[in-house]
């Protein structure tokens, strides 16, 4: 395994390279200096030896540091003269330092694609500034950052290369985030190969008159992960609105480095531009660490590229334009409660008559969609607000149509003694799998409709195939008509219909780039996770009716111990069928 450095400017060698000597020997590997090179032909990966008149700039002033920094350190051995036996190559205090150049037409991503490749365990990059607007394009550090698979440095100001004693200080405000352990072991290895000390600063609001006391908790959990006999370990607290302000609360002139663990794009934008020193000339120098991606999340990022490289993106016009548009009529008012009612009324009657085309004409009518695909919205973006309107409209909607279903029904029961169920009842209490499918289905198109004013006309036909109100005016009256198992297996179809659209439009939205809004809460953590729970939730109900479905197929039959109704003809045919 290694430490590599990625650099594409003369001024980046001269501060990176001394950072990765440091960084090697505290690690007992390798070090790999890498530089890139653009081609429009395939990407190769060439190893650099004694820079000639041929070589680029870039590798000259990087062959060039190396050599005055193997001038005062014993320890750095370039590659090219281990291979040319004039070094030893099996000492293992030594550092062997080897050069490579990246040649492809974006020579950052195929490094990256290619780390793992190389055995890297630790990159270390420039600082960059993180941009506000993700539609942007990334700069090549922040993409590196991002994307690497090993654990990243992006590092600012300079160290001398020698083994000399450093002293560092961690600044912290979560002692059980991934990246401030991670950030945590590092600095505490950086220290005990130079025998130098290691202050832990933990930050926290002044929020409670105990505040200090949990403060000490949480500084000492973090000194006794790295509590080691040939380390010094200084523990501070600062209490402060704010982790930078914590920060720059102390005297950082003192310090070789300050380390954050973050991969938080607004963290580290503030500790790049307010970060301040005592004195205006100099830079505080400052390390930003996170560790390495997880393979899962390694192949989730690699397949959300795909997906969203094939699906066309919506822009951010049009996402305005539908957030505000979901989020106006996904609301329980007037209007909403008299398009459910008349929808419910008008497919209460088409049922009861056997009527497809009645039936047809309530479904277009019918407001329950658009909650839906707020709802589903709403998982994607981590709207709360917008998804317990949306529920909330569902669940009145719902509720509103089974009473006027029940209602009709009792009319009926009431008026029409010889009554029958028609096939257009008898078709909704039965639900089976294809009827998951084609509600999963709707709400794909519903989502992609609706998120493109040119594709607005297909929405009634989403309307028709999801088919929402039928199956709750079909509960309705089958209860009233003493019909209880088709009244149940229409309650299903209703059900099923909501998890499976839900699902269809969040996966859509996702498809096409929208993304879960992430906002910072008093504590630091981001407490947007629970749209993640609510999907898996959705995925599992639908696996799980599916299973339902295939498992115990509902029979199209009428139960045998339910009376068969007749009609008044029918008796008496059979009356005079007796007599003869």
């Amino acid at each position: 395994m290694s430490v590599a450095i990625f650099v594409t400017s003369e001024s980046e060698a001269a501060c990176l390279i001394p950072w990765g000597v440091r960084f090697a020997r505290a690690q007992h590997s390798e070090l790999l200096v890498v530089s890139p090179r653009k081609s429009k032909g395939k990407e190769s990966f060439d190893e650099l030896g004694v820079p000639d008149e041929e070589s680029t700039a870039l590798h000259q002033a990087v062959a060039a540091q190396l050599e005055n920094i193997q001038s005062v350190c014993d320890d750095i051995v370039l590659k090219h003269l281990v291979n040319s036996n004039e070094a030893i190559s099996n000492d293992h205090d030594r550092i062997i330092v080897s050069l490579m150049e990246v040649v492809a037409p974006e020579p950052e991503s195929a490094f990256v694609a290619h780390v793992q490749d190389l055995d890297v365990r630790l990159l270390l990059i420039p600082t960059f500034k993180p941009i506000k607007n993700s539609q942007k394009s990334l700069e090549w550090e922040e993409r590196i950052f991002l994307s690497a698979p090993c654990g990243v440095v992006a590092v600012r100001g300079t160290i001398s290369p020698e083994d000399t004693p450093l002293t560092l200080m961690f600044a912290s405000e979560d002692d059980e985030d991934a990246d401030d352990v991670y950030a945590l072991k590092q600095t505490a290895l950086l220290g005990r190969s130079t025998k130098g000390t290691v202050s832990l600063l933990f930050v926290r609001p002044s929020d409670d008159e105990v505040a200090h006391q949990v403060a000490e908790k949480h500084v000492d959990r973090l000194e006794k992960q790295i509590r080691h006999r040939q380390l010094d370990v200084e523990k501070r607290i600062e209490l402060a609105e704010s982790f930078v302000d914590g920060v720059n609360q102390v005297d950082l002139n003192p310090f070789d480095l300050v380390v954050v663990g973050t991969r938080s794009n607004k963290n580290i934008r503030q500790l790049f531009n307010q970060l301040k020193s005592d004195q205006d000339d100099k830079s505080v120098p400052l390390a930003i660490m996170r560790q390495a991606v997880p393979m899962t999340d390694q192949l989730w990022s690699k397949f959300k590229q795909f997906v969203r490289s094939k699906v066309p993106q919506i822009s951010r016009e049009l996402r305005v334009n539908l957030v505000d548009r979901l989020t106006s009529n996904s609301n329980f008012d007037f209007d909403f409660c008299a398009l459910i009612s008349l929808s419910t009324l008008i497919a209460a009657l088409g049922l009861i008559q056997n009527s497809a085309a009645v039936v047809i004409g309530a479904m277009l009518v019918a407001p329950l969609m658009t909650p839906l695909v707020a709802i589903g919205l709403a998982l994607v973006q981590g709207n709360e607000r917008l998804l317990k309107s949306a529920l909330v409209a569902v669940f009145y909607g719902f509720s509103v149509a089974l009473l006027i279903g029940v209602i009709v029904g009792g009319f009926v029961n009431l008026t029409m003694h010889d009554y029958t169920l028609g096939s257009e009842l008898r078709s909704r209490g039965v639900p089976n799998l294809l009827d998951l499918i084609v509600a999963l289905a709707s709400g794909v198109a519903a989502a992609y409709a609706m998120g493109r004013p040119h594709l607005i006309s297909a929405l009634p036909g989403v309307a028709i195939a999801a088919a929402l109100v039928p199956p709750i005016a079909t509960s309705g009256v089958a209860i009233a008509l003493g019909q209880f198992a088709i009244g149940g297996g229409a309650l299903l179809l209703f059900f099923t219909n909501i998890v499976a659209i839900v699902l269809g439009t969040t996966i859509t939205f996702w498809s096409v780039g929208i993304s879960t809004h992430v906002a910072k809460s008093d504590s630091g953590r981001e407490p947007r996770i629970w749209p993640r729970y609510w999907f898996i939730g959705f995925v599992i109900l639908s696996f799980l009716i599916a299973a339902e479905f295939v498992l115990n197929p509902f029979s199209a039959n009428p139960p045998q111990n339910e009376p068969k109704k007749t009609t008044t003809s029918q008796t008496a045919s059979d009356g005079q069928q007796s007599k003869q």
